[in-house]
């Protein structure tokens, strides 16, 4: 059975869906008999005393509610438990949204994310109302999600990334001993953390580095130790993520930005046009169905990575010094098969 839906409710302010949320837990604290106070509400609800107080006078005040306060129990109660709130009404768009998101984010079980995901989801289901339930069952044979599988050690990433988690929010200066795998060399040194990113089944995190004297990016499966330190920084005051990214095809940086111009033959161009590949990107079609793709952007390892995936279909056009390590790449690849 599902609650009677409602159109408006996406449109009403996320302050007032936050006093909604409040409302119905009160009345829930209420109904069980539990006799909350100010304190004890202000506590689970993570907001100020005052805040629960104007709360509890809209409930009285502007919805009717019967609330008493009992000395000898120090708490809120019902005169007549007979009360009861609208119940929660969620548009049919908002109840598939949960349950996609759910399903999505089950898919990171394992992960640092874990059991953030599943507190929040306890937490949403804590304020429905008694009886309601969804019939999404069919939903849930049709549709699934393919993520990729988390890169590394699953229990180790995971304390690393709780870890870095706690110097980002204490901007707390760490000490990691690393693997870099572009040099093959283990090497120690401290770092500022500024923010954790997922990409491609990876974690990586982007922070001041004091040996390179620079931002650099670290994969949390090839940080071997790490400790904590007393020193704390202040993050560089023009630091933006966006425009630190910008110039990235996915998340490898290197090199001064240039422009890339691709080939792509009229097969792959079908596909080649579907998406964004990069902010920057410009799109050319040809006469005859190829496609020209021109990008500005650095990290050219990666991207000659992700060109040399599209095999024969893509040729590079500029820069000369990309076009000719993969010809190199080829010849390769042409002697191992004896062609």
């Amino acid at each position: 059975m599902i609650y009677i839906l409602q159109d408006n409710v996406s449109r009403v302010p996320a302050f007032r869906r936050a006093q909604f949320a409040r409302l119905y837990y009160i009345h829930q604290q209420l109904v069980s008999g539990k006799y909350p106070n100010t304190l004890t509400l202000a506590q689970d609800l993570e907001v100020s005393r005052r805040t629960v107080e104007r709360d509890i006078e809209y409930m009285r005040d502007r919805l009717g509610a019967p609330i008493l306060y009992c000395h000898r129990n120090r708490g809120y109660y019902y005169k007549n438990n007979d009360f009861q709130l609208l119940p929660l009404r969620l548009t049919k768009g908002e109840l598939v949204a949960i349950f996609l998101g759910q399903k999505l984010l089950s898919q990171c079980a394992g992960t640092p994310l874990e059991a953030s995901i599943y507190s929040a989801f306890e937490k949403i289901i804590s304020l429905m109302p008694e009886g309601i339930s969804i019939d999404l069952t069919a939903l849930d044979h049709v549709i699934s999600f393919g993520v990729e599988p988390l890169r590394g050690n699953e229990q180790k990433i995971a304390e690393i990334y709780h870890r870095l988690a706690i110097a980002i929010e204490n901007k707390t200066t760490v000490w990691i001993k690393y693997y870099g795998a572009t040099r093959n060399k283990i090497s120690e040194r401290y770092v500022d953390p500024y923010h954790l990113r997922y990409h491609q089944g990876a974690w990586y995190l982007i922070a001041y580095c004091h040996l390179r004297r620079d931002l650099r990016i670290f994969a949390l499966d090839r940080i071997q130790k790490i400790s904590e330190t007393n020193q704390t920084f202040t993050m560089l005051p023009d630091f933006s993520l966006e425009d630190y990214l910008c110039s990235a095809l996915g998340i490898e940086l290197g090199g001064k930005p240039q422009e890339v111009i691709i080939k792509f033959d009229p097969h792959q161009a079908r596909w080649i046009r579907e998406r964004c590949w990069h902010h920057t990107q410009k799109l050319e079609v040809q006469s005859d169905g190829s496609l020209i793709l021109k990008m500005t952007v650095s990290g050219l390892g990666e991207v000659k990575r992700w060109i040399m995936g599209f095999g024969s279909h893509a040729e590079v056009i500029r820069p000369e010094s990309l076009r000719q390590e993969i010809a190199e790449e080829a010849k390769k690849l042409a002697s191992i098969y004896n062609l």
